[in-house]
């Protein structure tokens, strides 16, 4: 039988816990050690499982009920509605399907205004505040080989872009583009992004990435700047779609 302790480990990450309580869950589905129909611990033993509070726990299983990956019945429990690498739920939630704003929108309007905004923010930043920049990069750099830092490097990168957006001294614009990358805003947005940088290869690969950005940004080449956000973005947009295949649903063998 199944030990609970083993499937699930405390969380370490500061920065939107429900993430990694999240993605364990996503895990335990994956593996086959919370299989499709079975019952999850009780918010109560997962929270005491994972060291997070209730409401910590709760936030992660209406992430996944929302994407029809789990079924909460009352008075009964929390159910896996559906093994997410083999149904369209986990598709709905890497294509967008499920989100109030989709996601191919998302990263389609990313694409139309941040180069803009980062074009701007390469003629105006300050040597002070692009220091400070770089050191998000560095603490995200930091965690790119920490599993449990999954959630902590997630909002390093998303507080990354919305602080260069910041920079671009047009309060419209830039209120509108982090808007765009607003971790409370699109919450789900937050399980795509760290579904596309799970493997320590593409978290190498983004801090890298996030570097020439500010390379550019602080030596002034707005259209170097601009270009290598572009290309950033795409790289993002090419991950999402490639997931969305992986996690497509099967189909079934004729009878």
């Amino acid at each position: 039988m199944r030990s609970d302790q083993q499937t699930f480990r405390p969380v370490r990450g500061v920065h939107r816990r429900y993430l990694q309580v999240a993605f364990q869950i996503l895990q335990a589905i994956g593996s086959g050690q919370t299989p499709l129909g079975s019952r999850l611990p009780s918010d109560r033993d997962l929270a005491e499982l994972m060291g997070v509070s209730r409401l910590t726990v709760r936030e992660a299983v209406l992430a996944l009920e929302v994407v029809g990956i789990l079924q909460v019945r009352s008075g009964d429990g929390t159910y896996v509605a559906h093994d997410g690498t083999r149904s369209s739920a986990m598709g709905e939630l890497l294509t967008g399907a499920s989100f109030q704003v989709p996601t191919a929108e998302v990263l389609e309007a990313r694409l139309a205004v941040e180069p803009v905004a980062v074009a701007f923010t390469a003629q105006r930043i300050t040597d002070a505040e692009a220091a400070e920049i770089e050191e998000l990069i560095d603490r995200a750099a930091g965690l790119a080989e920490d599993v449990d830092g999954l959630g902590d490097f997630v909002s390093l990168g998303l507080e990354f872009h919305a602080l260069l957006l910041q920079r671009c001294r047009n309060a419209h614009l830039a209120a509108f583009t982090t808007a765009l990358v607003d971790l409370d805003e699109h919450p789900l947005w937050t399980l795509l992004n760290a579904q596309a940088v799970q493997s320590v290869e593409a978290r190498h690969q983004q801090v890298d990435e996030h570097r020439e950005i500010l390379r550019a940004v602080r030596e002034h080449d707005a259209d170097r700047a601009a270009a290598l956000i572009t290309t950033h973005l795409e790289h993002l947009r090419d991950q999402v779609y490639r997931l969305s295949s992986t996690f497509a649903p099967q189909s079934q063998p004729s009878q």
